[in-house]
């Protein structure tokens, strides 16, 4: 008995695509998740109107203390540049971007030969880098609303600065500013919980606490300079205008050439994933030869399943059945030449079985079925004097007619 497939040829069709595709998927997102996670999470820090963002210290510089010209590379080119790592920063991609300053610098001043045989100091490009402090989770259906879960990753957030530090905590009674070589640094309003500080042998305090701790450190003699504590210039902080001037004033004491004028970094947030085996298939050079194999794979698929069906069962050498059996008469018949004797032979059964039937003790004769129907004895003549198979095959249908009216 033949079985219909539960699925139309359509449906599979459709689910083998859908699964190809899901696959494909799959393969993509485990080569490029972390990059899509970077364009597509949350917002940088300096965007995010959150409490924990510094969304106001952004507007804020932009609009007291802007750029003098449009900046294309801030990475390098700006006055300072200020950056907003999070918890997830890799510390290499913040020592780069400290690294590229430095060599800036000294390029714009005339190269480190120059600077080594005149002692001319190097141009101001400082760099600013505000650590988190706080893991925050957005509130349902609060728009960008969010709520503290707990505090950053201490060990993570001091492989953040670019030399090696210790983490401290310290009361806010014991904060205060050491201007040393650069006045002008106003007083925070501390907030009302301890602050993250550092402490290092590279590391010069310029707000910090007796005991040499940095909030506010200078990293060796370089334009460097790392603020532990975010609670100082972020969202929640900047509500104070008393924070809001002190942030101003710290901008223009780390860089007074320039007023203290400042661009918050981005690349941070948005840069490149690491390399592995998927980017390297999906990215040129190699993106063209993966491209012509999955093609490949699309047209031998297509090939094959119009060159294979679904597969065949080995017949058997007779058929089964009735009809089979019957079939098989006639291809032997055929074959030994015997057709043209059919309807002779064919008309001397059926009138021996029609007589026993019609006829009750009377000898078989055409002519007496003829009284029970008109029309039998020239049926039987013409199966007689039959010579063709379809002379005969007619004459047999005739008589298959004759023996319904006759109810036979």
């Amino acid at each position: 008995m033949k079985q219909s497939s539960p699925f139309a040829v359509r449906t599979v069709v459709i689910l083998v695509i859908g699964g190809a595709l899901l696959l494909l998927a799959s393969i993509l997102m485990s080569g490029f998740g972390d990059e899509i996670a970077r364009a597509t999470g949350d917002a940088p820090a300096a965007d995010r109107k959150d409490g924990a963002g510094y969304h106001a210290f952004q507007r804020l510089v932009a609009a007291v203390q802007p750029p003098e010209t449009e900046v294309s590379a801030p990475t390098v080119a700006s006055a300072i540049l200020i950056l907003t790592p999070t918890e997830a920063t890799r510390p290499e991609d913040v020592k780069a971007i400290v690294d590229k300053r430095i060599a800036f610098a000294s390029a714009m001043t005339g190269g480190d030969d120059f600077v080594a045989r005149e002692g001319h100091p190097l141009m101001r490009y400082a760099t600013l880098i505000i650590l988190p402090k706080w893991q925050v989770e957005k509130l349902p259906l609060q728009g960008g609303r969010v709520r503290r879960t707990g505090e950053a990753d201490m060990a993570k957030l001091a492989r953040l600065v670019p030399t090696k530090v210790d983490w401290h905590r310290e009361d806010r009674s014991n904060v205060g500013i050491m201007p040393a070589n650069y006045p002008g640094l106003r007083s925070f309003a501390l907030p009302d919980r301890e602050l993250n500080a550092v402490m290092g042998d590279d590391i010069t305090p310029l707000i910090g606490a007796r005991d040499g701790a940095a909030v506010l450190g200078q990293i060796g003699t370089s334009d460097t300079f790392v603020l532990v504590d975010p609670d100082l210039v972020n969202n929640r902080a900047m509500a104070d205008e008393r924070n809001a001037k002190a942030a101003l004033a710290m901008l223009r004491a780390i860089d007074p050439e320039h007023d203290g004028r400042a661009v918050f970094d981005r690349t941070l947030h948005f840069s490149r994933g690491d390399r592995n085996l998927v980017k390297l298939l999906f990215l040129p050079p190699f993106l063209g030869v993966t491209l012509a194999l999955i093609a490949a794979a699309v047209l031998a698929g297509i090939a094959a399943a119009g060159r294979f069906g679904p597969p065949l069962t080995e017949k058997r050498a007779v058929a089964a059945g009735k009809r089979a059996l019957i079939d098989n008469i006639v291809a032997l018949t055929r074959l030994a030449g015997r057709t043209p004797l059919v309807g002779p032979r064919y008309a001397d059964m059926m009138l021996e079985l029609l007589s026993r039937r019609l006829l009750t003790g009377e000898q078989p004769a055409p002519e007496r079925l003829d009284r029970v129907h008109p029309g039998y004895s020239d049926i039987d003549r013409r199966l007689r004097d039959a010579r063709t198979e379809g002379a005969a095959l007619a004459a047999a249908r005739d008589l298959t007619a004759w023996k319904k009216e006759t109810g036979a």
